[in-house]
């Protein structure tokens, strides 16, 4: 008995030993496999993290003008940099980040600009198919937006300075951009009356009969003024994004209305009257103002041709006529004409009324 309670215990010594080495080997496999995962993370300066969803964490990093992220379950190589714009001195204290677009991953956004309370900001949607982020270009041009991620919209309402509260709603689409569902002005008629009461006198309106094309974009809104105090008929129209226009003889050629030291101003002609503008002031230096009183339809010997009258500051300037082939001619006097260009003379009996 007692020579086998010897050899038990020398079993014991013998197999002591191999199990306390096979714990320390074990201990330090675990050792060496946590070192792997974790060690990059002491090595990077980051600022924090987020989920992105319940299986994707990022740690990141946010610098004036970048944002540095990384893969929390990688192995410490950059997943992404962004690059950011911002007029805010503190917009790297900032980054929000939730879900804009909802599809269940949390987005990220940082303050573009904030200007007289309204607030613009910088966004990157998750794309699932690439595991990364893609900027959302068209979010910052947004003024104060309010996304709806139940139905994937953003709403916009901002009030401008002298031309209405616009009211403004855009949709999420399936290549993580934002496409306009739709855009109106609230206050329109208001609008439209001031404008009309400050360029000519008369703030008598009436909605008008149909669209104007400005800049080759139909108006969504336009209104017809009364006689005004020129005694001649005047129309205001005005597009989505509450840019006014205003044709003051009604002949089909609009100006932007310019808001200038508390004021409305009619500004540059559109569409082609802005050619006959320039070249006017080219033909005579110092005009700080032209205005285009009549446009007439004829033909230039066989082709199709248009001639518009032109004032100046002191009344009368010139004749400036157009051909289909959008060739310029100019006339003081309507008997002769002069091609812009060449500067070759032509008989008045190349111009003819239809």
């Amino acid at each position: 008995m007692k020579l086998k309670k010897i050899a038990v215990g020398l079993c014991i010594l013998l197999i002591l030993p191999l199990a306390v080495s096979c714990d320390k080997e074990k201990s330090a496999v675990q050792t060496e496999k946590s070192t792997g995962t974790t060690d990059w993370h002491n090595r990077i300066e980051y600022d924090g993290s987020f989920y992105v969803s319940s299986e994707v964490k990022l740690l990141y990093s946010l610098d004036k003008g970048s944002i540095t992220l990384w893969d929390d379950t990688g192995e410490g190589d950059v997943l992404q940099k962004l690059s950011y714009d911002t007029t805010v001195s503190d917009a790297m204290e900032n980054l929000i980040q939730t879900d804009v677009n909802g599809d269940g991953y949390a987005d990220l956004q940082t303050v573009y600009s904030q200007e007289q309370g309204q607030s613009c900001y910088n966004l990157w949607l998750w794309s699932e198919q690439t595991g990364m982020y893609q900027v959302c270009g068209r979010y910052r041009l947004i003024k104060n937006p309010q996304p709806d991620p139940e139905v994937g919209t953003v709403s916009s309402i901002f009030q401008t300075e002298a031309f209405g509260t616009v009211q403004s709603t855009y949709r999420f689409t399936d290549a993580l951009e934002l496409e306009p569902i739709s855009q109106e002005i609230i206050d329109a008629d208001s609008v439209a009356a001031a404008i009309a009461a400050a360029l000519t006198g008369d703030a008598a309106i009436v909605p008008a009969k149909g669209p104007a094309t400005i800049g080759g974009e139909k108006s969504v809104g336009g209104f017809t003024v009364g006689t005004g105090m020129s005694g001649s008929g005047v129309h205001i129209a005005y597009l989505p994004d509450a840019s006014w226009y205003i044709d003051l003889q009604c002949l089909g050629m609009y100006r932007i209305v310019e808001w200038k030291e508390g004021t409305y101003a009619p500004g540059p002609y559109m569409d082609e009257a802005g050619q006959v503008q320039d070249l006017a002031m080219a033909y005579k230096e110092g005009i700080r103002e032209i205005t285009i009183t009549a446009k007439e339809d004829g033909a230039w010997d066989v082709f199709n041709a248009v001639r518009y009258t032109v004032e100046a500051d002191d009344g009368f300037l010139c004749f400036l006529c157009r051909t289909e082939f959008g060739d310029w001619y100019i006339s003081t006097d309507g008997a002769a004409y002069c091609d812009f260009v060449n500067g070759e003379v032509g008989p008045a009996s190349e111009y003819t009324f239809s």
